[in-house]
């Protein structure tokens, strides 16, 4: 019995000194949003989601991913504008290369089953959340592609919230956010980047929700994945739409390419489609982001629920006066024209080269069309771009 006692005796000791080491080695600052933290000229922003045809299976050799292509293309023509936004998952970076770390008792809201809290106040069903517990702790280190000189974090401003300190791993100051306050989305602007990008959040106390960052340059395109590979057009209509209206607020985004539906052709009718579909793209319309719909491209087997899908993003693009492309246009209108072409990679999915076709006929429309030319300066392109 006095040996426990030693024992508890001790360990609460170095439980105390790790407390007060953590705590004088990060001082913690209040939050700065100054001219020197934002960027000179916002560069424009663009998302593009939600399923694998934008974000692809990250264990093939043979990537299906047109971003993989689309993103350097504007990089090299209009500039740099950073990665945009960035989700604080495990898949993500692992597909991106970069490198994402947390302690016990921090979870992902990709586990969840969407429309759980706190999955449906995020932008794209990803970010972490803590229960309660204390001194959790998050690393986050960028792709080494990926620079960038302006952050923003956003968290779950919410009843019984916690805190936490974020600032750069190679600093030696955090700022503290306390998440306590009515339920809203909630920002943290980070001082400029003057070190290789790693995050650092530390004391992650109580009830916490963080979802990613916004990582911007001074000029150029940012764009940005929303979801990934397998996801479902019903699960991010679950999204709560209020959120969802205060995401498009804050991240002002130009352009939102939305793909969807490939993996819901066995269990949502057409009905429940337009259902969705309607649902998930209303804050974006209120917000008046521009929308640039995508139809599939054809699958071996039977097509018939992709037609229909794509009936309804044909009649939705009429009635809302938005952007449509089709990725039959570029691949080829069956599975047996795009294969016989070398596009595809499987039974469902482009390879490498079908990709780069996507992107390329991708480019030439949104540079080439009226709805979506003014975006991006095409006065000032070469002839020959494209």
């Amino acid at each position: 019995m006095k040996k426990l006692s030693y024992s508890a005796l001790f360990v609460a000791v170095i439980c105390i000194l790790v407390i007060i080491t953590q705590s004088f080695v990060f001082e913690p600052v209040q939050s700065s949003n100054n001219g020197e933290n934002t960027p000179i000229k916002r560069p424009k922003l663009v998302l593009a989601g939600i399923d694998s045809l934008t974000n692809g299976p990250i264990y093939q050799k043979t990537k299906s991913r047109y971003l993989d292509d689309f993103i350097p293309r504007m990089h090299d023509v209009f500039g740099d504008g950073g990665p945009g936004y960035v989700p604080f998952d495990s898949i993500y970076f692992k597909q991106e290369h970069g490198t994402f770390r947390f302690s016990y008792g921090v979870h992902e809201i990709n586990d969840l089953v969407p429309g759980k809290y706190p999955s449906q106040y995020s932008l794209d069903l990803k970010g972490i959340y803590t229960k309660g517990g204390y001194l959790r702790w998050m690393r986050v280190d960028m792709p080494r592609s990926m620079d960038w000189k302006y952050g923003e974090i956003f968290y779950l401003q919410q009843p019984n919230g916690g805190s936490f300190r974020v600032g750069y791993t190679q600093s030696g100051q955090r700022e503290e956010v306390h998440t306590k306050g009515s339920l809203k989305l909630g920002v943290v602007t980070l001082p400029k980047n003057k070190y290789d990008g790693r995050l650092t959040f530390s004391h992650i106390n109580g009830k916490v929700v963080i979802f990613g960052g916004l990582f911007l340059n001074d000029h150029g395109v940012a764009v940005s994945r929303i979801g990934q590979g397998g996801d479902r057009l019903d699960w991010h209509a679950r999204i709560h739409n209020n959120m969802m209206a205060q995401w498009l607020k804050e991240l002002n985004p130009s352009l939102f390419i939305f793909n969807g539906g490939m993996n819901d052709r066995s269990t949502l009718s057409a009905k429940g489609y337009k259902y969705d579909l309607n649902n998930y793209l209303q804050p974006f319309i209120k917000e008046n982001c521009r929308l640039l719909l995508v139809a599939p491209n054809a699958i071996l087997g039977n097509n018939r629920i992709l037609k229909e899908y794509e009936n309804v993003l044909v009649n939705y693009a009429k009635n809302h006066g938005t952007g449509f492309i089709s990725n039959k246009e570029a691949l080829g209108e069956n599975y047996l024209k795009a294969e016989s072409k070398g596009y595809m990679g499987d039974r469902i999915h482009p390879n490498d080269l079908g990709s780069k076709v996507i992107s390329q006929h991708l480019f030439n429309y949104l540079i080439h069309e009226d709805k979506f030319s003014s975006l991006f300066h095409t006065d000032e392109l070469p002839n020959n771009k494209g």
